[in-house]
Protein backbone atom coordinates (compact mmCIF):
# COMPACT_ATOMS: atom_id res chain seq x y z
CA UNK A 1 0.00 0.00 0.00
CA UNK A 2 1.30 3.45 -0.90
CA UNK A 3 1.76 5.93 1.96
CA UNK A 4 -1.52 7.64 2.74
CA UNK A 5 -2.34 11.03 4.21
CA UNK A 6 -4.85 10.55 7.03
CA UNK A 7 -6.65 13.16 9.11
CA UNK A 8 -7.63 11.74 12.49
CA UNK A 9 -10.34 13.79 14.17
CA UNK A 10 -10.94 12.75 17.77
CA UNK A 11 -10.73 14.00 21.34
CA UNK A 12 -7.00 14.22 21.96
CA UNK A 13 -7.66 16.38 25.01
CA UNK A 14 -4.65 18.67 24.91
CA UNK A 15 -6.51 21.59 26.51
CA UNK A 16 -8.61 20.05 29.27
CA UNK A 17 -5.95 17.79 30.74
CA UNK A 18 -8.16 15.18 32.29
CA UNK A 19 -8.56 11.43 32.09
CA UNK A 20 -6.35 8.73 30.64
CA UNK A 21 -6.67 9.83 27.04
CA UNK A 22 -2.99 9.19 26.36
CA UNK A 23 -3.90 5.49 26.40
CA UNK A 24 -6.99 5.92 24.25
CA UNK A 25 -7.95 4.31 20.95
CA UNK A 26 -7.14 7.60 19.21
CA UNK A 27 -3.49 7.71 20.18
CA UNK A 28 -3.01 4.00 19.54
CA UNK A 29 -4.51 4.19 16.07
CA UNK A 30 -2.24 7.16 15.36
CA UNK A 31 0.79 5.11 16.34
CA UNK A 32 -0.36 2.08 14.36
CA UNK A 33 -1.02 4.09 11.21
CA UNK A 34 2.36 5.82 11.41
CA UNK A 35 4.16 2.51 12.02
CA UNK A 36 2.48 1.21 8.87
CA UNK A 37 4.13 4.05 6.96
CA UNK A 38 1.30 6.58 6.71
CA UNK A 39 1.15 10.27 7.56
CA UNK A 40 -1.33 11.13 10.33
CA UNK A 41 -2.52 14.67 10.97
CA UNK A 42 -4.65 15.17 14.06
CA UNK A 43 -7.60 17.46 14.66
CA UNK A 44 -8.80 17.56 18.26
CA UNK A 45 -12.43 18.49 17.69
CA UNK A 46 -13.39 19.27 21.28
CA UNK A 47 -10.28 21.38 21.85
CA UNK A 48 -11.03 23.36 18.70
CA UNK A 49 -14.66 23.81 19.77
CA UNK A 50 -13.41 25.32 23.02
CA UNK A 51 -10.95 27.51 21.13
CA UNK A 52 -13.79 29.01 19.10
CA UNK A 53 -15.97 29.34 22.19
CA UNK A 54 -16.32 32.05 24.80
CA UNK A 55 -13.98 31.75 27.79
CA UNK A 56 -12.81 28.37 26.49
CA UNK A 57 -16.23 26.73 26.64
CA UNK A 58 -18.18 24.99 23.89
CA UNK A 59 -21.51 26.47 22.94
CA UNK A 60 -23.97 26.44 20.07
CA UNK A 61 -22.33 29.46 18.44
CA UNK A 62 -18.99 27.66 18.18
CA UNK A 63 -20.36 24.74 16.15
CA UNK A 64 -20.39 26.55 12.80
CA UNK A 65 -16.90 28.00 13.31
CA UNK A 66 -15.47 24.63 14.26
CA UNK A 67 -17.08 22.87 11.31
CA UNK A 68 -15.98 25.59 8.89
CA UNK A 69 -12.45 25.28 10.23
CA UNK A 70 -12.43 21.49 9.88
CA UNK A 71 -13.75 21.80 6.32
CA UNK A 72 -10.91 24.20 5.41
CA UNK A 73 -8.39 22.05 7.28
CA UNK A 74 -9.33 19.04 5.15
CA UNK A 75 -9.42 20.94 1.87
CA UNK A 76 -5.99 22.43 2.55
CA UNK A 77 -4.42 19.07 3.41
CA UNK A 78 -6.40 16.93 0.92
CA UNK A 79 -6.29 13.68 2.89
CA UNK A 80 -6.89 10.25 1.40
CA UNK A 81 -8.77 9.16 4.53
CA UNK A 82 -10.54 10.75 7.48
CA UNK A 83 -10.80 8.80 10.74
CA UNK A 84 -13.42 10.06 13.21
CA UNK A 85 -13.36 9.00 16.83
CA UNK A 86 -16.33 10.29 18.82
CA UNK A 87 -16.01 13.52 16.82
CA UNK A 88 -19.45 14.65 17.90
CA UNK A 89 -18.79 18.33 17.22
CA UNK A 90 -18.30 17.66 13.49
CA UNK A 91 -21.50 17.32 11.49
CA UNK A 92 -22.43 14.93 8.70
CA UNK A 93 -23.18 17.96 6.50
CA UNK A 94 -19.57 19.08 6.84
CA UNK A 95 -18.33 15.63 5.87
CA UNK A 96 -20.62 15.58 2.83
CA UNK A 97 -19.30 18.99 1.78
CA UNK A 98 -15.76 17.62 2.04
CA UNK A 99 -16.78 14.67 -0.13
CA UNK A 100 -18.02 17.06 -2.81
CA UNK A 101 -14.57 18.64 -3.04
CA UNK A 102 -12.60 15.43 -2.46
CA UNK A 103 -14.69 12.74 -4.20
CA UNK A 104 -12.13 9.95 -3.73
CA UNK A 105 -11.85 10.38 0.03
CA UNK A 106 -12.70 7.52 2.42
CA UNK A 107 -14.19 8.22 5.84
CA UNK A 108 -14.37 5.86 8.83
CA UNK A 109 -15.87 6.50 12.26
CA UNK A 110 -14.90 4.44 15.30
CA UNK A 111 -16.64 4.30 18.65
CA UNK A 112 -15.59 2.67 21.92
CA UNK A 113 -18.69 3.20 24.06
CA UNK A 114 -21.53 0.78 24.81
CA UNK A 115 -24.46 0.76 22.35
CA UNK A 116 -26.98 -1.13 24.48
CA UNK A 117 -30.23 0.92 24.51
CA UNK A 118 -30.96 -0.27 28.06
CA UNK A 119 -28.40 2.33 29.15
CA UNK A 120 -29.00 6.06 28.84
CA UNK A 121 -25.40 6.42 27.68
CA UNK A 122 -26.02 3.66 25.15
CA UNK A 123 -29.01 5.48 23.67
CA UNK A 124 -27.00 8.69 23.45
CA UNK A 125 -24.14 6.84 21.80
CA UNK A 126 -26.48 5.27 19.24
CA UNK A 127 -27.70 8.73 18.21
CA UNK A 128 -24.13 10.00 17.84
CA UNK A 129 -23.22 7.09 15.57
CA UNK A 130 -26.43 7.40 13.55
CA UNK A 131 -25.80 11.08 12.90
CA UNK A 132 -22.87 10.33 10.59
CA UNK A 133 -23.94 7.10 8.88
CA UNK A 134 -24.91 8.89 5.66
CA UNK A 135 -21.49 10.52 5.42
CA UNK A 136 -19.07 7.69 6.28
CA UNK A 137 -17.92 4.58 4.44
CA UNK A 138 -17.49 2.42 7.53
CA UNK A 139 -18.43 2.42 11.21
CA UNK A 140 -16.43 0.36 13.69
CA UNK A 141 -17.71 -0.29 17.23
CA UNK A 142 -16.19 -2.13 20.20
CA UNK A 143 -19.24 -4.40 20.32
CA UNK A 144 -19.82 -7.41 18.08
CA UNK A 145 -23.37 -8.11 19.26
CA UNK A 146 -25.13 -8.20 15.90
CA UNK A 147 -28.62 -7.56 17.29
CA UNK A 148 -27.43 -4.21 18.67
CA UNK A 149 -26.54 -3.08 15.14
CA UNK A 150 -30.21 -2.81 14.11
CA UNK A 151 -30.42 1.00 14.73
CA UNK A 152 -27.60 1.45 12.20
CA UNK A 153 -29.33 -0.40 9.35
CA UNK A 154 -26.44 -2.84 8.71
CA UNK A 155 -28.03 -4.06 5.47
CA UNK A 156 -27.41 -0.61 4.04
CA UNK A 157 -24.43 0.66 6.03
CA UNK A 158 -21.05 -0.94 6.69
CA UNK A 159 -20.93 -1.71 10.43
CA UNK A 160 -18.21 -3.80 12.05
CA UNK A 161 -16.39 -4.68 15.23
CA UNK A 162 -13.10 -3.15 16.35
CA UNK A 163 -11.22 -4.40 19.43
CA UNK A 164 -9.63 -2.10 21.98
CA UNK A 165 -5.99 -2.19 20.87
CA UNK A 166 -2.82 -2.38 22.90
CA UNK A 167 0.27 -0.40 22.03
CA UNK A 168 3.81 -1.56 22.70
CA UNK A 169 4.84 2.00 23.58
CA UNK A 170 1.92 2.56 26.00
CA UNK A 171 1.23 -0.79 27.69
CA UNK A 172 4.85 -1.39 28.63
CA UNK A 173 4.67 -3.24 31.96
CA UNK A 174 5.11 -6.99 32.38
CA UNK A 175 3.38 -7.65 35.66
CA UNK A 176 3.49 -11.40 34.99
CA UNK A 177 7.23 -11.23 35.76
CA UNK A 178 6.53 -10.03 39.32
CA UNK A 179 5.62 -12.66 41.92
CA UNK A 180 4.48 -10.11 44.48
CA UNK A 181 3.21 -6.81 43.02
CA UNK A 182 2.27 -4.02 45.38
CA UNK A 183 -1.47 -4.68 44.92
CA UNK A 184 -3.38 -7.91 44.38
CA UNK A 185 -6.57 -6.62 42.73
CA UNK A 186 -7.22 -3.36 40.88
CA UNK A 187 -10.53 -1.83 39.86
CA UNK A 188 -11.33 1.81 39.07
CA UNK A 189 -14.91 3.05 39.17
CA UNK A 190 -17.27 5.62 40.57
CA UNK A 191 -18.32 4.18 43.97
CA UNK A 192 -22.03 4.31 43.05
CA UNK A 193 -21.63 3.00 39.50
CA UNK A 194 -23.32 -0.36 38.96
CA UNK A 195 -21.35 -3.27 37.51
CA UNK A 196 -22.59 -6.63 36.26
CA UNK A 197 -21.18 -9.76 37.90
CA UNK A 198 -22.72 -12.89 36.40
CA UNK A 199 -26.00 -11.11 35.72
CA UNK A 200 -26.25 -9.43 39.12
CA UNK A 201 -25.82 -5.67 39.40
CA UNK A 202 -23.72 -4.38 42.29
CA UNK A 203 -22.44 -0.91 43.02
CA UNK A 204 -18.67 -0.60 42.90
CA UNK A 205 -18.55 0.11 46.63
CA UNK A 206 -20.58 -3.06 47.26
CA UNK A 207 -18.12 -5.05 45.15
CA UNK A 208 -15.26 -3.67 47.23
CA UNK A 209 -17.04 -4.60 50.46
CA UNK A 210 -17.78 -8.09 49.14
CA UNK A 211 -14.15 -8.69 48.20
CA UNK A 212 -12.88 -7.33 51.50
CA UNK A 213 -15.12 -9.83 53.26
CA UNK A 214 -14.49 -12.86 51.06
CA UNK A 215 -10.87 -12.36 50.01
CA UNK A 216 -8.96 -11.93 53.29
CA UNK A 217 -5.43 -10.56 53.24
CA UNK A 218 -5.92 -9.38 49.65
CA UNK A 219 -4.49 -5.96 48.87
CA UNK A 220 -7.23 -4.13 46.96
CA UNK A 221 -6.53 -0.97 44.96
CA UNK A 222 -9.85 0.69 44.15
CA UNK A 223 -9.28 4.36 43.24
CA UNK A 224 -12.14 6.57 44.45
CA UNK A 225 -13.07 3.89 46.98
CA UNK A 226 -10.04 3.18 49.16
CA UNK A 227 -7.64 5.56 47.41
CA UNK A 228 -7.72 8.92 45.59
CA UNK A 229 -8.98 9.09 42.03
CA UNK A 230 -6.34 8.18 39.44
CA UNK A 231 -6.25 9.35 35.83
CA UNK A 232 -3.72 9.34 33.03
CA UNK A 233 -0.23 8.19 33.98
CA UNK A 234 -1.25 7.69 37.61
CA UNK A 235 -3.94 5.23 36.48
CA UNK A 236 -1.57 3.24 34.27
CA UNK A 237 1.09 3.22 36.99
CA UNK A 238 -1.37 1.64 39.43
CA UNK A 239 -2.29 -1.06 36.93
CA UNK A 240 1.42 -1.77 36.46
CA UNK A 241 1.62 -2.41 40.22
CA UNK A 242 -1.38 -4.76 40.32
CA UNK A 243 -1.36 -8.53 39.90
CA UNK A 244 -5.02 -8.82 38.87
CA UNK A 245 -7.55 -6.43 37.31
CA UNK A 246 -11.35 -6.67 37.38
CA UNK A 247 -12.76 -6.03 33.92
CA UNK A 248 -16.32 -5.21 34.96
CA UNK A 249 -18.92 -3.49 32.77
CA UNK A 250 -22.46 -2.24 33.35
CA UNK A 251 -23.70 -5.01 31.04
CA UNK A 252 -21.67 -8.17 30.45
CA UNK A 253 -23.83 -10.03 27.95
CA UNK A 254 -23.07 -7.93 24.84
CA UNK A 255 -20.82 -10.04 22.63
CA UNK A 256 -17.15 -8.98 22.74
CA UNK A 257 -17.90 -5.67 24.44
CA UNK A 258 -15.40 -4.37 26.95
CA UNK A 259 -14.06 -1.03 27.99
CA UNK A 260 -10.42 -0.36 27.21
CA UNK A 261 -9.63 -1.47 30.77
CA UNK A 262 -9.21 -4.98 29.36
CA UNK A 263 -6.50 -3.75 26.99
CA UNK A 264 -4.77 -1.84 29.78
CA UNK A 265 -4.83 -4.92 32.03
CA UNK A 266 -3.81 -7.66 29.62
CA UNK A 267 -1.50 -5.34 27.71
CA UNK A 268 0.47 -4.66 30.89
CA UNK A 269 0.67 -8.32 31.85
CA UNK A 270 -1.94 -8.34 34.60
CA UNK A 271 -4.35 -11.22 35.04
CA UNK A 272 -7.72 -10.00 33.74
CA UNK A 273 -10.98 -11.22 35.27
CA UNK A 274 -13.63 -11.44 32.54
CA UNK A 275 -17.27 -12.52 32.63
CA UNK A 276 -17.79 -15.54 30.36
CA UNK A 277 -21.00 -14.03 29.00
CA UNK A 278 -18.96 -11.43 27.12
CA UNK A 279 -17.98 -14.14 24.64
CA UNK A 280 -14.27 -13.49 24.96
CA UNK A 281 -13.85 -17.24 25.51
CA UNK A 282 -14.21 -17.42 21.71
CA UNK A 283 -10.88 -15.61 21.45
CA UNK A 284 -8.97 -16.34 24.67
CA UNK A 285 -8.47 -19.73 26.27
CA UNK A 286 -9.19 -20.51 29.91
CA UNK A 287 -5.44 -20.43 30.62
CA UNK A 288 -5.07 -16.91 29.18
CA UNK A 289 -7.51 -15.00 31.41
CA UNK A 290 -9.54 -15.60 34.58
CA UNK A 291 -13.05 -16.25 33.29
CA UNK A 292 -15.95 -16.49 35.74
CA UNK A 293 -19.70 -17.02 35.64
CA UNK A 294 -20.76 -15.43 38.89
CA UNK A 295 -19.72 -13.90 42.19
CA UNK A 296 -18.72 -17.20 43.82
CA UNK A 297 -16.39 -18.19 40.99
CA UNK A 298 -14.92 -14.69 40.89
CA UNK A 299 -14.10 -14.86 44.61
CA UNK A 300 -12.75 -18.41 44.37
CA UNK A 301 -10.42 -17.50 41.52
CA UNK A 302 -9.14 -14.34 43.17
CA UNK A 303 -8.28 -16.37 46.26
CA UNK A 304 -6.71 -19.14 44.18
CA UNK A 305 -4.47 -16.84 42.16
CA UNK A 306 -3.58 -14.83 45.26
CA UNK A 307 -2.34 -18.03 46.90
CA UNK A 308 -0.71 -19.39 43.73
CA UNK A 309 1.34 -16.58 42.16
CA UNK A 310 3.07 -18.86 39.67
CA UNK A 311 -0.31 -19.87 38.21
CA UNK A 312 -1.33 -16.22 38.07
CA UNK A 313 1.92 -15.25 36.35
CA UNK A 314 1.67 -18.06 33.80
CA UNK A 315 -1.93 -17.31 32.87
CA UNK A 316 -1.30 -13.57 32.69
CA UNK A 317 1.74 -14.05 30.45
CA UNK A 318 -0.22 -16.20 27.99
CA UNK A 319 -3.01 -13.61 27.88
CA UNK A 320 -0.49 -10.79 27.44
CA UNK A 321 1.17 -12.61 24.55
CA UNK A 322 -2.07 -13.30 22.69
CA UNK A 323 -3.50 -9.81 23.24
CA UNK A 324 -0.35 -8.22 21.83
CA UNK A 325 -0.39 -10.60 18.87
CA UNK A 326 -4.06 -10.16 17.96
CA UNK A 327 -4.92 -6.64 19.05
CA UNK A 328 -1.74 -4.60 18.69
CA UNK A 329 -1.90 -1.06 17.33
CA UNK A 330 -0.57 -1.87 13.85
CA UNK A 331 -2.84 -4.91 13.44
CA UNK A 332 -5.96 -2.94 14.38
CA UNK A 333 -4.96 0.03 12.21
CA UNK A 334 -4.25 -2.31 9.29
CA UNK A 335 -7.65 -3.92 9.78
CA UNK A 336 -9.43 -0.55 9.57
CA UNK A 337 -7.54 0.39 6.40
CA UNK A 338 -8.24 -2.99 4.79
CA UNK A 339 -11.98 -2.41 5.18
CA UNK A 340 -11.72 0.95 3.45
CA UNK A 341 -9.60 -0.20 0.51
CA UNK A 342 -11.36 -3.55 0.02
CA UNK A 343 -8.33 -5.71 0.80
CA UNK A 344 -9.83 -7.23 3.98
CA UNK A 345 -9.32 -10.98 4.39
CA UNK A 346 -10.90 -12.78 7.32
CA UNK A 347 -7.88 -15.03 7.88
CA UNK A 348 -5.70 -11.97 8.58
CA UNK A 349 -7.97 -10.64 11.32
CA UNK A 350 -9.42 -13.45 13.46
CA UNK A 351 -11.11 -10.95 15.75
CA UNK A 352 -13.42 -9.76 12.94
CA UNK A 353 -16.37 -11.85 14.00
CA UNK A 354 -19.98 -11.56 15.01
CA UNK A 355 -22.36 -13.51 17.19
Amino acid sequence: MRPLRIIHCANFNTVRLKGCYMASMGYKLNNGLVRLGHQVLTYSDRDMARLFGIFGKKCFLTTKKNNDNFYKFCLNLKPDIIFLGHADTISADTLLKIREKLPNIKILQWNVDAINPVLESGRRNIKNIQSKLAAVDYTLITTAERKLYAPFNPDKNNIGFIPNPVDKSIETARVFENSSPEYDVFFASNPDAERDIGGKLLKAKEIAEMLEKNCPNTKLMFPRLNAPSADGIAYLNLIAKSAMVLNLSRISEDYLYSSDRMAHAMGNGCLAFIDRRTGFTDIFNEDEAAFYEGQDELVDKINFYKQNPLDRMGTAQKGWKKYHELFNETKVASYALSLLDGSFKKENYPFARYK
